[in-house]
């Protein structure tokens, strides 16, 4: 690019200016050729199909501006995959084929922190417990496989082993995952020695992943070798001397609350609800109505204080509810107490729950209370609370999410389908027992411009009307009295989209007719100059280059306080490739100048200005647009580059900006040919307007393929079954073989010139030799090495043929000698032909543009300027003053300027005037005020002259003005010099030609014969 660049400058036409703008032009060229040596080497890369199978959600993914990758070349390809969704059931595979050959690789599994070693799956674990007591010292641990479902069966899952690391020693306990939910818990049981007497501790938790082992519970007893080295971390758990109660206060009145405890109950289990006074309460009798359901009874009513209070209890039993009646009276005085608390415990009152009553299911019991003492407030005296027990045979700890991922790209934007999440509720028992919960649950999104819930809370998701994304944004679901979160990341699509393509401007192909009927507009009947009109083959039409086309788009997320700092995915400079989900809406504006094949090729059709755009399948905005021009300008194909592949070698790693991140690379391998060796050619046409294309972005029938070989019957052809070029080579020794391909016209459209290869290369299977001198080169054509050349037409159909010493001059290697003697053959097959592979002329570019446009306007400002300098030096040196300037006393001349009204007093004043000079003399009759008659005078030698012209025109209504302007200009040298000094000169009418008069006469309006007779008779008379 760089001396494509610098070959431009150097046409750069000298224009002749001053040197300040020759340096001006310098300093431009030199800012250009620094740029240049920075660009990228030319974007080529072995068209090979790499894709992924068995992976449920994947982007392709390309840094800003690096398009192929760095590390790509002709005969390499370099991939960045993005794998969004883990995979459970199986490894996905990575493909790469360009047939017939093809190979394919496991992905490596995913690269988890913080030792960034690879897992084979994705686990997510919840601790259930945050604090852990003697009472109860379990530590519980949910594991959860994200991800695809996996089949039925516990075959395929593994187990998950949690450690417990605490400063007094280790504890470890594994757990099977369980089909159904694809999840487990292990509930480790911590010593009691770790628990301190004064003050809480905390012990480390992390697990590992084995594979399932025969035997009870289906996972092996672990090793006691430490697990810090291999071990993913969960978190901690603090370990307390002693549980602190759970309860909640609800407040009855202004002067009685009432506390009870905030844990589901068991069957059979006896507990508590305690009353609670304010200091100031003064009322000497309190009644307490307690109503509720059967299954739940009150047992006894126990006042804190029994030297202060006594209690009575009275039941009333109905057929649905069971109404208790608590009756206080103070017993005596409160103690005096300086500081009494603001509530003090009053009554306790026992409950009873029935064994059997829930059958297994969580229920809740209601219970009723209303409140009446003296002085209360009116109002309050009927208010009930009600307070509902969760009644339950499980111990249930805790409500658990499960989501099958924990991040969502929301690509609703762009296709106007939802996106969701499933996801499942499980209650954890205190026994590790999992169970799903699916009614009676409640479920909320904190922001919903982020994320939706579905309605039945088994789903997040979104729709495509979200305006942002945003990471760890809070789903809150609720179950009875239990309560959890969800935290995902959404990503969001940055619009508008990125359009690229590989070519913005599509010219004509010079020499290439494909067949086909013409589109769009009639094709030009003039050709280029230097190029001789021929009979062109019928069904042919003229074909314009192709460009590849990708959709592309960044994602971010958006922080949760509203601020303007974003997080992309993968990076500020990464793109994802959504080209597969925006091709159904994708299309060019006008499709009559280009069209848009299989949503990835877009193909010229006939000159003209259009666009690229992508609809919103929501609204129909435009999500993206690229524009592109169709021109009749020609480019050659100036060669073609060739890149044998005789197998597929493939390299795969993991990416650390993602976990999902996997690089791909693969390569043609480099092979010696071998008998009956099977090759594939990759082929890229270089333009002459330095652009670059693949061979597969054409129709394999529009391509006309010829391969040479230099040793006989070495190359063979291959049925074709794709759009690939290959062939067989037999008969090849250890030593490099080259191969020649020639790019054709398809066969029905080669006429004339057309028979010419548009463009040719070269390749080597194999080492190509050292340069040694070129031997000499046989004069006779006859006596050239046989060569065999195997043609592959454009129509589909092979032919090949073998040449012996008079047959098909081989085509290899071009040596420069070579070279031209294959130019003057064909310049002979052609029957003196003009060359039609001329070199097109260099595409002008826009810095070039505005040089040659500053470079005319300066040239032009140079032209004025000397233009405007020589017209005022010429105009002020014709100017000369009078000579008569010179002499200070001679008197000064004068303009005279006579008015006339009418034909009448024209005449008359012509009647006045004495006879002038004769004809050729100067004098005139100058009149000077009051109608006297002017004196004439002689000029003298060196004096002045002045000359005379009189007109007079008639007006409308048979009047006209008459003007007479008298001028004094210097006299020639030749005047007599006794004419006194600045006399004027008059030439008058009377002693004009006769022509004159006439022309005059025409002028005033006398046209009529009769008239134009008397008025001459008239001023002869005068005269």
């Amino acid at each position: 690019m760089c001396a494509r660049m610098e070959g431009r400058a150097a046409a750069v036409p000298r224009a002749p200016c001053g040197p300040w703008l020759c340096l001006l032009v310098a300093l431009a060229l030199d800012v250009v050729r620094v740029d240049c040596e920075q660009e990228p080497l030319d974007p080529v890369y072995l068209p090979a199909a790499l894709e992924l199978l068995d992976a449920p959600e994947h982007f392709r993914a390309q840094q800003v501006g690096r398009y192929p990758p760095a590390n790509s070349s002709l005969g390499s390809r370099s991939e960045t995959f993005l794998l969004l969704q883990p995979w459970p059931r199986a490894q996905p595979l990575l493909r790469a084929s360009y047939p017939p050959f093809a190979t394919q690789q496991v992905v490596p599994p995913r690269v988890t922190e913080p030792h960034q070693r690879p897992v084979p799956w994705d686990v997510r674990a919840v601790s259930v417990e945050a604090a852990v007591t003697p009472a109860d010292p379990h530590a519980r641990v949910l594991f959860h496989l994200k991800g695809q479902d996996w089949p039925p069966g516990p075959s395929s899952l593994p187990c998950a082993r949690l450690h417990a690391t605490h400063p007094a020693g280790t504890a470890h306990r594994a757990c099977r995952f369980q089909p159904s939910l694809g999840a487990c818990v292990v509930e480790l049981e911590l010593p009691s020695h770790w628990f301190a007497q004064d003050s809480p501790t905390r012990a480390e938790l992390a697990y590992t992943l084995e594979p399932a082992a025969k035997g009870p519970g289906g996972c092996g007893p672990g090793g006691e070798e430490d697990p810090r080295e291999q071990a993913l971390p969960v978190g901690s758990v603090e370990l307390r001397p002693a549980d602190p109660p759970q309860y909640q206060e609800v407040p009855l009145d202004e002067a009685v609350t009432l506390r009870v405890p905030d844990v589901p109950v068991r069957p059979g289990q006896l507990f508590s609800a305690t009353l609670l006074l304010r200091h100031n309460f003064t009322a000497s009798v309190l009644t307490l109505r307690i109503k509720v359901k059967k299954g739940l009874h009150v047992t006894a009513a126990r006042p804190a204080q029994p030297t202060l209070w006594t209690a009575k209890l009275d039941r009333f039993k109905g057929s649905k509810h069971h109404t208790t009646l608590i009756t206080c009276h103070r017993a005596g005085p409160a103690g005096p107490d300086p500081s009494p608390p603001e509530l003090s415990e009053f009554l306790w009152v026992d409950f009873l729950v029935d064994n059997g009553t829930s059958g297994g299911v969580a229920v809740t019991r209601p219970v009723t209370w209303q409140l009446e003492y003296p002085g209360q407030a009116p109002e309050a005296e009927k208010d009930k609370m009600v307070w509902e027990i969760l009644v339950s045979e499980r111990d249930i700890r805790a409500l658990v999410p499960l989501a099958k991922a924990e991040e969502l790209v929301n690509t609703a934007p762009l296709t106007g389908v939802p996106r969701r999440v499933p996801v499942r509720l499980v209650t954890v028992d205190s026994g590790g027992a999992l169970v799903e919960v699916t009614e009676h649950v409640g479920c909320e999104s904190a922001n919903a411009q982020v994320l939706q819930v579905a309605e039945a809370c088994d789903a997040v998701f979104v729709s495509g009307k979200e305006s942002r994304g945003a990471r760890g944004v809070r789903v809150d679901f609720w179950w009875r009295q239990l309560r959890a979160s969800l935290r995902l990341t959404v990503w969001a699509p940055l619009l508008p989209l990125r359009i690229e393509l590989t070519d913005t401007t599509l010219e004509q192909v010079r020499g290439w007719r494909v067949p086909g009927p013409a589109e769009g507009a009639q094709e030009p009947q003039a050709v280029a100059a230097g190029e001789e009109a021929e009979p062109r083959a019928r069904g042919c039409r003229l074909q314009y280059q192709r460009a590849g086309v990708r959709f592309l788009v960044p994602f971010a997320a958006h922080p949760l306080d509203g601020g303007h700092r974003l997080t992309h995915l993968l990076g500020p400079d990464w793109l994802l490739d959504v080209s597969h989900l925006v091709v159904p809406h994708a299309r060019v504006q006008d499709p009559r100048v280009a069209s848009l094949e299989d949503g990835r090729v877009l193909v010229g059709r006939e000159p003209g200005v259009t666009s690229i755009e992508v609809r919103s399948p929501l609204s129909d905005s435009i999500l993206g647009e690229q524009a592109l021009a169709v021109t009749d300008d020609k480019v050659s194909v100036l060669e073609l580059r060739v890149q044998p592949v005789t197998g597929i070698s493939l390299a795969l790693s993991r990416g650390t900006a993602h976990p999902g991140e996997v690089t791909a690379t693969c390569w043609a391998q480099p092979a010696l040919p071998a008998p009956k060796q099977e090759v594939a050619l990759s082929l890229w046409l270089s333009f002459s307007d330095h652009t670059l294309a693949p061979a597969e972005l054409y129709d394999r029938r529009d391509l006309g393929l010829s391969v040479s070989a230099e040793e006989p019957s070495a190359v063979l052809p291959v049925e074709e079954r794709g759009a690939q070029l290959r062939v067989v080579v037999s008969g090849a020794g250890p030593e490099g073989l080259p191969l020649h391909v020639s790019l054709h016209p398809p066969e029905p459209c080669r006429r004339g010139r057309h028979r010419v290869p548009l463009a040719s290369g070269t390749s080597w299977l194999g080492l190509p030799p050292a340069p040694t001198p070129a031997p000499a080169v046989p004069s006779s054509r006859a006596q050239g090495s046989p060569a065999t050349e195997t043609s592959l037409g454009g129509e589909g159909q092979v032919a090949g043929g073998v040449g012996g010493s008079g047959g098909v001059r081989g085509k290899f290697a071009r040596a420069e000698e070579e070279a031209g003697k294959e130019e003057e053959a064909e310049a002979r097959e052609e029957d003196g032909e003009e060359e039609e592979m001329v070199p097109a002329p260099r595409r002008v570019t826009d810095l070039q543009l505005g040089m040659y446009a500053l470079l005319g306007i300066f040239c032009l400002a140079i032209l004025i300027f000397l233009v405007n300098g020589v017209v005022f030096v010429l105009r002020y040196q014709r100017k000369e003053p009078p000579d008569s300037a010179t002499d200070p006393a001679s008197p000064q001349p004068h303009n005279w300027v006579w008015l006339g009204t009418d034909q009448e007093e024209l005449s008359r004043q012509l009647d006045r005037q004495s006879p002038g000079p004769l004809k050729g003399e100067r004098g005139c009759p100058c009149e000077s005020g009051g109608g006297e008659a002017p004196t004439l005078a002689q000029a003298p030698a060196g004096g002045t002259t002045s000359s005379s012209s009189t007109l007079a025109r008639k007006e409308a209504g048979g009047r006209r003005k008459r003007v007479e302007f008298v001028t004094f200009a210097p006299a020639p040298s030749d005047q007599p010099p006794e004419e006194p000094v600045g006399a004027p000169a008059v030439q008058s009418i009377l002693v004009a030609g006769e022509e004159d008069i006439r022309w005059v006469c025409e002028d005033m309006g006398l046209k009529d014969p009769e008239e134009l007779r008397s008025y001459m008779e008239r001023i002869r008379g005068s005269s």
